[in-house]
């Protein structure tokens, strides 16, 4: 995921956890709100995930998933991605799974 996409002042994760909606997944959970400037993800990877090790791996692994699905997410909002501790074990064919289906069920998805 190129880096104009991230997420990163503490005042837009803290505008997205108040403001914004969400979805649940079994291993993830996805805040969203609608957004002007375009596309923005962030990462939450929280110490109860695992050791640094293990939530770099998660991030790089939602990063990836994320860039390969640029196309069909929907771009007019900002999204913050929280991980729960089960994804620690998962692989990351099946974190795209669980990404994509959790963004289909919000209503997230662009028709192609």
């Amino acid at each position: 995921m190129q880096r104009k996409y991230r997420l990163k002042s503490n005042g837009a994760f803290r505008y997205v956890y108040k403001k914004g909606s969400f979805a649940r997944g079994k291993n993830l959970i996805i805040r969203y709100v609608k957004s002007t400037r375009g596309l923005k993800v962030g990462l939450s990877v929280s110490k109860h995930v695992g050791n640094s090790v293990t939530r770099n791996r998660i991030k790089r692994y939602l990063r990836e998933n994320f860039r390969l699905n640029l196309g069909i997410i929907n771009h007019g909002y900002t999204y913050v991605i929280i991980p729960k501790e089960s994804m620690a074990t998962m692989k990351c064919s099946e974190i795209g799974e669980e990404l994509i289906s959790v963004l289909d069920r919000a209503g997230l998805i662009v028709d192609k």
